[in-house]
């Protein structure tokens, strides 16, 4: 395996054990040979969200423009994305979460579902 399968097999690991620092992510981040795709750039923005949630904001941004410029969103999905982030910190993160979803299986982003709803139990948001 080559150095960049290993960060981006650490990267999985830390991502999905919840534990590591938002430090320790942003490292493995800067050595992969490219940006990860979109399901894997949304877990690191939930790993953010769970351990600096003050740069959230701006990696829900960020990720929110990435999947409206790359899925080839129209506006009102673009808008519906990144509301559903925009709640995600508060009350409405199971509402968000769900409407991003929703959006994710209709633009062909298979993953998101088992991490929102893993992100949704995790958070005790779960009915």
């Amino acid at each position: 395996m080559t150095s960049d399968g290993h960060a981006i097999t650490r990267l999985n690991r830390l991502l999905e054990s919840g534990r590591g620092t938002s430090a320790q992510i942003r490292l493995l981040v800067s050595e992969l040979p490219r940006r990860p795709d979109l399901e894997l750039a949304l877990a690191i923005c939930l790993a953010l969200l769970d351990r600096e949630p003050a740069v959230y904001p701006r990696a829900a941004a960020r990720w929110g423009s990435r999947f409206a410029l790359e899925r080839n969103l129209p506006l009102v999905d673009a808008q519906l994305a990144l509301a559903a982030l925009a709640v995600l910190p508060g009350n409405g993160g199971r509402a968000g979460a769900e409407a991003l979803i929703d959006l994710a299986a209709r633009y062909g982003l298979r993953r998101v579902d088992q991490l929102l709803s893993e992100w949704i139990e995790r958070r005790g948001l779960a009915t």
